[in-house]
């Protein structure tokens, strides 16, 4: 650590999600470049019926889909009942489909310039705040979050155009944040993979807040990424996955107690690798 930089605490989780909105993998290392995780959210689901790219807001049993990357680029995704599709498959999306009971077709990444892959499925205005509610896990006397930090490309597709991120290329959260989550919910499992972190940073030692971090430079590892803004949170964080319940009652904690976010969106300034237990640092303010 150099001088002017603060210890914040260490790399305490890695995770890469080789397809949209499956469950994960944890890391030991990671290389990180310009476009995240190496390996992150190559591949998605595309919904026939909705004509968008498909997520576990609107299907929730993808998170009970486990995906594992594969050497030659692919995936290995295992399904509840132990059976298993790679990637590369002929009949990879219909087995999702069969799983799912509803329509989806596999696709590796696309560029930017295919909108119509990207586009976001077209709701009747009438109908579009009872939508938003129900993919967010808001009732009806719950306020709806603010967006207006989030990129515009991410507000009027389905994903970033060129990426399938929500909005940014890395997302992480704090340990002792979920700590004092897990405190205010006694009763329920609060796990990291419940908000799909790319990076879990354990600070419990010299506990910190999201909000401080805001437009932080961290290093770690021979990496630096940048932390640009909070991440508002949808029903994902409540849906059933393996080894954890449904509990809709996450989602109420945090928009009593935490407002909607948990956890910062970010991008990676200077490639390079991390390691669990790697100790991370925040530069001193330009």
């Amino acid at each position: 650590m150099t001088a002017g930089e603060e210890r914040l605490g260490a790399v305490g989780g890695l995770f890469r999600y080789p397809v949209k909105s499956l469950c994960g993998e944890g890391l030991e290392a990671a290389d990180l470049t310009a476009a995240g995780v190496s390996g992150d959210r190559q591949w998605a689901f595309w919904d026939v019926a909705r004509k968008e790219i498909s997520n576990a807001k609107r299907s929730p049993p993808l998170l009970q889909i486990a995906a594992q990357s594969l050497e030659n680029g692919h995936a290995l995704l295992r399904l509840p009942d132990g059976s298993s599709v790679h990637t590369g498959a002929p009949d990879c999306a219909h087995t999702v489909s069969g799983f799912l009971g509803r329509e989806v077709k596999l696709y590796g990444l696309r560029p930017a310039s295919e909108k119509a892959h990207f586009a976001r499925e077209r709701i009747a205005p009438e109908k579009r705040e009872a939508q938003m509610r129900e993919v967010l896990g808001l009732l009806a006397d719950e306020p709806l979050p603010d967006f207006s930090k989030l990129p515009r490309e991410a507000l009027l597709h389905t994903t970033v155009p060129g990426t399938y991120f929500d909005a940014a290329p890395l997302h992480v959260i704090l340990a002792s944040e979920l700590k004092r989550l897990q405190e205010s919910l006694s009763d329920t499992v609060v796990n990291a993979l419940r908000f799909r972190p790319n990076i879990v940073i354990d600070d419990r030692a010299a506990p910190h807040s999201s909000e401080s971090l805001i437009g932080a430079t961290l290093q770690m590892g021979t990496a630096r990424i940048k932390l640009d803004y909070l991440t508002p949170r949808c029903s994902m964080t409540t849906h059933a996955q393996e080894g954890l319940a449904k509990a809709p009652q996450i989602m109420r904690r945090l928009v009593q107690d935490w407002k909607h976010d948990f956890g910062l969106y970010g991008g990676v300034i200077q490639e390079g690798c991390i390691r669990r237990g790697d100790p991370v640092s925040r530069a001193a303010a330009a």
